[in-house]
């Protein structure tokens, strides 16, 4: 048996598995799934966050059991006659997918990956990250947890740091069209006080891409694994998906508009 636990948004494709109302106000939800032999439990936590804690003002509850179908690295659970599909990056991550089988994408708060709470060693990738012309820059946040990520990075952060914020803008030279230059702070900041790095895409023997981040406080690059065209995945050095925990993912999600601040 295999336990993934996270935190994510509340798309209409889950609330509708879920059985929640599209009315009900919901900041986020915090899952416990439990995969064995083609059969799944599942316990969710929903509601209004409650401020600088991890609960709820008003926690609301679904457990449920059922079927799965696991079929090419999709999983495809079904419940009252409803369906909701997951794709399996590695055995240590899993993401939720729309109905046309494509990577939901997050929020600044919330990505929808959920986290194998019992980890092994991987290089697995099961996703297509083929890049495509896009205009610059392309943003992307999230939040991660802080412990693992800092001391990867020589950041020494105190054992009270439970998240990192993420704010990132990358740029292509104007004529080369090649990776020039990223800005990054914690989310929501003036683009004037965002520190200043260098970046380039690696494509990796496998023939995925990863945008490789240079940055001079950091005591080594950042590799961030592309997944389809909205999310980023953190990659520690020997090329494994980073694997997050019932709080936060190792994700980043892309937004479409910059902000103006």
């Amino acid at each position: 048996m295999r336990t993934y636990v996270g935190s994510t948004p509340a798309h209409s494709i889950i609330r509708d598995f879920l059985g929640v109302s599209s009315t009900d106000s919901i900041d986020f939800i915090r899952w416990k799934l439990e995969v064995d032999s083609g059969k799944y439990k599942l316990q969710c936590q929903y509601g209004i966050s409650k401020p600088n804690t991890s609960g709820f003002l008003d926690e609301k509850r679904v457990v449920f059991e059922g079927a799965f179908t696991l079929s090419n690295h999709f999983y495809d659970l079904d419940h009252n006659d409803k369906y909701l599909s997951i794709l399996e990056l590695n055995t240590n991550v899993l993401h939720f997918l729309d109905d046309h089988r494509r990577m939901l994408s997050g929020n600044g708060g919330y990505s929808y990956a959920l986290n194998n709470v019992q980890p092994t060693e991987t290089d697995e990738f099961n996703a297509h990250s083929e890049l495509s012309p896009a205009s610059t820059p392309l943003i992307f946040e999230g939040r991660t947890p802080c412990q693992e990520l800092s001391a990867y990075l020589g950041l020494n952060k105190n054992e009270a740091c439970i998240k990192m914020k993420w704010y990132l803008h990358f740029y292509t030279d104007s004529v080369s069209h090649q990776p020039s230059y990223f800005l990054m702070a914690g989310m929501g900041y003036r683009k004037n006080n965002m520190a200043k790095g260098k970046w380039e895409i690696i494509t990796t023997p496998s023939g995925h891409s990863l945008f490789r981040l240079y940055f001079d406080r950091w005591s080594r690059p950042l590799d961030l694994q592309k997944g389809g065209e909205n999310i980023l995945f953190f990659v520690e050095n020997h090329g494994h998906l980073m694997t997050g925990n019932a709080d936060f993912s190792y994700t980043l999600n892309r937004i479409q508009q910059e902000d103006k601040k």
